[in-house]
């Protein structure tokens, strides 16, 4: 038998009119197609949130950060041995600056937001405007207003200004939480806290809303406001110049090895307890959880795949079984025992590459009209389906990787075609005298 014979064959199996086949075919081939589709949605949309995540990280952070410790003391005014004053932080920039990077200093703390009788504790980010890297793109994050950072001036995010109803011009004080904590000591005979004997005189900083930013990271634009260098200096005590840490950036973020193993050996050559740290270090943890989160999806999402394959086995089962007669004549007439079985092998080919096909066709409409599909079901359901506030993203990232579809398409079409193996022995193992006289 010639192989356009069985591809005919097998064609017309696989279509056959006006049978209860052709319905158990058609769910089997839907089956494919839904795996497959949300095989593909949920790929992207993990890719689609780890590559959001790394651009994210890297525009709200530098590359990597210069420090003298983990722990940062601002509660001596003469200056911390875990600090950079203005020289180090200099000469700091200076060496990053040799080795190909940029750098800046900042200071990088816990504050306590004060708005009428609301206080909140957030983070606070300081530089000097006119040493500002182009890295940290604050002004281009700017939504309202003009960051120019003088003194007495703060930026905030826009979720902070939308959560005190602050807006530009609007007057916020800022605590240092180190130097409130000065004010109270611990008496050793009672046990108690009482008002210290020898705190200075403190009065937070008031400052005026100068622009309003929004980075599109939920988690970052809730806690972040940025002050210039000078006034951070102020508030915690510190002598003027003094920075916590040394933003970092170099030209290719994802391989900058040759990079930190020359800062570390040069640091350590002239600093003590000096450390560089990358992004990936720092976030290491959230990447990898991610990775390992997609890798699972793949593994367990393939499933649905497999259920399909089940679901073809068991409507050629079915086909060779109304099918023997025929069978049994094909095999009179000459054809072997592989023609046989090719002809249902192809059935099982048909059904994985047409599933496979409109299952890619369906997962890509999904992906490039998500946020449309996520606005009709906000809109029948009443609730929000990705609060910001949880998923850290103003909008639902997704990206496909071709790669990806490639090896979903392959291991589709695999197990479509495995799941025709069983009927097609069977089919193929059938006796001529027996399956002519089958009723």
């Amino acid at each position: 038998m010639s192989v356009r014979t069985e591809c005919f064959l097998a064609w017309r199996y696989f279509r056959p009119k006006r049978s209860a086949i052709s319905i158990i075919t058609l769910i089997s081939v839907v089956g494919v197609i839904l795996g497959v589709a949300v095989l593909i949605v949920v790929l992207a949309v993990m890719t689609g949130f780890s590559l959001k995540l790394q651009e994210k990280l890297l525009a709200t952070g530098a590359h990597a950060q210069i420090s003298k410790d983990t722990v940062y003391q601002y509660n001596n005014p003469r200056g911390n041995a875990r600090t950079f004053n203005a020289d180090e932080a200099e000469e700091v920039v200076e060496l990053v600056k040799a080795n190909g990077g940029e750098a800046m200093p900042m200071v990088v703390a816990p504050v306590l937001l004060q708005v009428r009788e609301a206080f909140t504790p957030k983070v606070l980010g300081a530089f000097d405007p006119m040493c500002a890297v182009d890295k940290l793109d604050v002004k281009g994050s700017v939504i309202r207003g003009e960051f120019s950072l003088e003194r007495g001036e703060v930026a905030v995010s826009q979720v902070i200004a939308n959560e005190f109803g602050l807006d530009v011009g609007s007057k916020i004080l800022l605590h240092s939480p180190a130097r409130l904590s000065r004010l109270i000591e611990k008496d050793e005979e009672t046990g108690r806290y009482k008002i210290s004997e020898n705190a200075d005189v403190y009065l937070p900083g008031e400052y005026t809303v100068s622009c309003t930013f929004s980075f599109d990271k939920y988690d970052f634009d809730k806690d972040m406001l940025f002050i210039s260098l000078d006034d951070a200096d102020d508030l915690y005590g510190l002598p003027f110049g003094t920075s916590t840490k040394i933003y970092t950036w170099v030209d290719d973020p994802f391989h900058m090895d040759h990079f930190e193993r020359t800062i570390t050996r040069e640091l350590m050559d002239r600093y003590t307890h000096t450390v560089i740290r990358t992004w990936k270090e720092m976030n290491g943890h959230l990447l990898d959880v991610l990775n390992v989160e997609k890798n699972m999806q793949f593994f367990l999402l393939i499933f649905i795949v497999l259920v399909a394959a089940f679901s073809i086995t068991n409507t050629l089962i079915t086909t060779v079984i109304q099918k023997t007669r025929e069978i049994g004549l094909l095999k009179s007439m000459g054809a072997g025992s592989l023609s046989i079985m090719r002809i249902f092998i192809m059935q099982g080919l048909f059904v994985g590459l047409l599933g496979t096909v409109f299952g890619v066709l369906l997962g890509w409409l999904v992906v490039v009209f998500r946020m449309k599909i996520l606005e009709a079901l906000r809109y029948i359901s009443g609730q929000e389906i990705f609060p910001a506030d949880l998923y850290l993203f103003s909008e639902l990232p997704a990206h496909i990787v071709w790669s990806d579809v490639a090896v979903i398409s392959v291991i589709s079409i695999l197990l479509c075609t495995c799941g025709a193996l069983v009927p097609a022995i069977r089919a193929a193992n059938l006796d001529p005298a027996k399956a002519l006289r089958y009723e």
